[in-house]
């Protein structure tokens, strides 16, 4: 459905602390748990990234003179979405690149007047385009699909939304609804085409979660352990606890560290997933400590089902036997 969001600014914060079971602390991990906090040099969520320049071949919307419906998308997922389901009809570029921070991400003046261009803007929503009314601003006509209408938002906190929808496969499901629906509407044409081949995705998306399905409600263990907490969706789907390190988007203190290491020894977990916007040193201190290894897990990776597919096999892999 296209829709213009609400000029609403929120910012971002991790779950709180988790309760935990209570342990003596160790002043030794201590000290290494703040070396590795210096080590670290996570991205605050005051930092902003500047704006890539626009890649000729993944469609410049000035640059490119052709008949194709120009869809702008936030970030590579959404742009894999708006692929399958427009096919060759549509051209689509994305905006937040892989590597950036999409928390803090700001598009430069001059990329705000490009996107403002497009024949369709496919946002996340759930607050991760904080900056998407000066986008409406430059073009008050834009056609832009807010894909998490519809879609059981999670909070993160009492006043902060869970942006990462997409990490769930069934919210990925209404999302190409709303895309399909949206380039029906800029593109009524082409409809038929949308249709058939957000059936085809749809199709391939269930069939993924039919697998993790299996293999997750055989898991021996319902618990895994990020870095950065943004499977809360995938863990919801599939009745898992994911235990976060970081608290409120900054690397954790001694005390609630201590908690996390007694859970993992509780429960025999042995895996610490991590991702590549951040700097993994911690982690690895705390994996050390825990006698884990650490594995990489992309959110923003292009090859949306592939990379889903390799991350819940991850996943269950970590918390079989």
């Amino acid at each position: 459905m296209i829709s213009k969001p609400a000029e609403k600014e929120p910012r971002f914060k991790s779950p709180s602390a988790l309760s935990l079971i209570k342990s003596p602390k160790l002043q030794a991990f201590a000290i290494l748990l703040m070396a590795a906090a210096v080590l670290c040099g996570c991205i605050s969520e005051d930092d902003s990234i500047a704006a890539p320049s626009l890649n000729l071949s993944e469609g410049n919307i000035s640059d490119n003179a052709t008949d194709k419906i120009k869809v702008a998308a936030s970030i590579s997922p959404l742009r894999d979405f708006a692929k399958a389901v427009g096919g060759e009809r549509v051209e689509v570029m994305t905006v937040i690149p892989p590597g950036a921070e999409p928390h803090t991400f700001e598009p430069t003046p001059s990329l705000m007047v490009e996107l403002s261009r497009a024949d369709l803007y496919v946002m996340n929503g759930a607050g991760l385009e904080f900056w998407i009314s000066r986008l409406l601003e430059a073009n008050r006509d834009l056609h832009l699909v807010d894909s998490s209408q519809g879609i059981d938002l999670q909070s993160e906190s009492a006043e902060e939304i869970d942006p990462h929808i997409w990490l769930s496969l069934r919210n990925a499901e209404i999302q190409v609804r709303n895309i399909a629906a949206g380039l029906s509407e800029v593109d009524p044409e082409g409809s038929d085409v949308y249709a058939r081949n957000r059936d085809d995705y749809i199709e391939r998306l269930r069939a993924l979660d039919r697998e993790f399905n299996e293999s997750l409600a055989s898991a021996e263990k319902k618990i895994f352990i990020v870095h950065h907490p943004a499977w809360s969706y995938f863990a919801s789907d599939y009745g898992l606890r994911q235990v976060p390190l970081m608290e409120n988007e900054k690397e954790p203190g001694p005390k609630y560290m201590s908690q996390v290491i007694d859970l993992a020894r509780q429960s025999n977990i042995t895996t610490i997933f991590v991702e590549p916007e951040y700097n993994p040193k911690a982690a690895e201190v705390i994996a050390s400590e825990m006698s884990a290894k650490v594995v990489s897990l992309d959110p923003l990776a292009e090859g949306y089902l592939d990379n889903m597919a390799h991350a819940g096999r991850e996943i269950a892999k970590s918390m079989a036997g």
